[in-house]
Parts: structure tokens; sequence; C-alpha cells
């Protein structure tokens, strides 16, 4: 098998971009561009250019529709815990099957994976502030024990520090990772939960308190650039940008600008 690139990589997730949009132009799908890949487009048109993903937004009728009528196929293949129980994230994937994705840190056992684009849900927190705050700690508290059961050691030197995490990411494990991703999934898409004054990716809240959104955010849908094509974002993007990461136009220093994942690809 080839080693890809870092280009590589970029290059074949857009062509997972690419063959979504047209799928979910094809069945009245909305989805936004979103975390990093909007930040992207907004300031350069195209991948931050020491990134290595793409992350798009579904609000939570369209992802429940877009995950009971998208067919795999010998290239594309869509992960999802709701489809296949072993799958131990609270989100969707869509995988690119002629490579093979090997993680490092977060290795996906039982399941074969190629490059993916994240696909999240957009869904809704409490209209009440305070009570959208709790709702954004219990989901990470969940995430934490279900990182846990992901990690092949504890992350520690320290000897008392990596006793008491090994303890801890044992239980964990004993319990299994779908157990905290059904907990993350039903905190996030209660049936009884009525908000509709603030939106966000509620399954994967790595961005505390900055993830809750204003919902206006996300009323229409307004074309931008990536990499040479023009995909969806919200309209409120300025907004969405500005409660992830403040001032957003300005690069990070350079001993800062490096991916946060950290895996291998290859064609098959």
């Amino acid at each position: 098998m080839k080693e890809l690139t870092l280009q590589e990589i970029k290059d074949v997730e857009l062509d997972i971009l690419k063959m979504f949009d047209a799928f979910c132009k094809k069945n009245n799908i909305r989805y936004f561009l979103a975390f990093g890949s909007l930040l992207g487009a907004i300031r350069y048109k195209k991948y931050i250019p020491w990134d290595d993903d793409i992350d798009v937004l579904v609000p939570r009728e369209d992802y429940d529709k877009l995950l009971s009528i998208f067919q795999d196929n010998e290239r594309f293949r869509l992960y999802a815990f709701e489809k296949d129980p072993k799958f131990h994230f609270p989100f969707a994937k869509l995988c690119d099957m002629t490579t093979i994705k090997e993680e490092t840190i977060y290795p996906i056992k039982d399941i074969v994976m190629g490059i993916d684009m994240d696909i999240f849900p957009l869904d809704t927190f409490d209209n009440n502030i305070d009570n959208a705050r709790k709702e954004v700690k219990i989901i990470q508290k969940y995430m934490l024990r279900l990182g846990r059961t992901k990690l092949t050691k504890p992350l520690s030197n320290n000897p008392v520090k990596y006793f008491v995490k090994y303890i801890l990411m044992f239980f964990c494990k004993v319990i299994g990772g779908g157990y905290f991703v059904k907990k993350i999934i039903k905190e996030s898409n209660k049936s009884e939960q009525k908000g509709s004054s603030y939106l966000g990716a509620k399954v994967w809240c790595i961005w505390g308190e900055r993830g809750i959104i204003p919902a206006e955010v996300f009323k229409e849908t307004i074309e931008v650039e990536f990499e040479g094509q023009m995909f969806p974002a919200p309209i409120g993007w300025d907004t969405y940008l500005t409660c992830l990461y403040g001032d957003y136009l300005p690069e990070p220093p350079k001993e800062k600008q490096k991916t946060h994942h950290d895996f291998k690809a290859y064609r098959l």
C-alpha cells in the first residue's frame, strides 16, 4: 500500500465532500461547512494549510434522513452508531473505501475505515442559557469517558496519575464505548427538548460553551468558495466563527500551525 501525503489526503477528502454535496442537493438535505473547514473557506477559500479534515453540520431532521436513505457502494460508506453499533462515535463519518486510515491515538476497533469526512448533527440547546451550559457539561462528561475507551494507554507521565487514569480507563472499557455513545446521543437529541434559541454540534462539545450558537446563524445558507467550488455555509458564518474562535482572521503563531489529528492513510 502507498502512504498518502497530506495533499493527497486533502484531495480524497475534497472528492468525498463533492459527492456528499451532490447527494444532499439531489435529496433536499441541508448542510453547512463547519469548524475549520468553514474557517478555511472564509480565510483562504480553501483548506487551512496545516489542516487535514473536512467537517459539516446537518440539521438533526436532515441528519436522520441522511442515515436512512444513504446507500453504501464500493467506494463510499457512511458510518454511524445508529447504523452500526460497533462504530463508537456519536456522529457520522463518510469514508472513501479505496483508502485505509490508521488512527494512532484513538484507533477504531472491529471496523475498517477509509479517509473520511465528519458529519455532525445540528441539535437544539435549551432556551435558558444556564441550562444549555449544563447540557454541555453533561455531554462533555460522557465524551471524556468515551475517550478513555479508545485509549491504548493513559496519557500521563506521572506514576500516580497514570495509575488513577488506568483504573478509570479500565472501568470505562468494561462498560464499553457503545454505552457512552448512547448517552451522548440521548442527551443531545431529547424528545422533550423544546429549545429554539440555540443550536450546535451537541454530540461533540469540544468547544464547551463557545459551541452554543444563536439559532439565527443557521436560518439560511449562503454559498462560499472552498477549493475552487461553492459550498453552503450558515448565513451567520461571521457570528459562528466568532463564537468558536474569537478574532478568527489573523493566523495563529507558527508553533500552533499544526493539525490536531494523528493518523496515517494509504491507497489500496
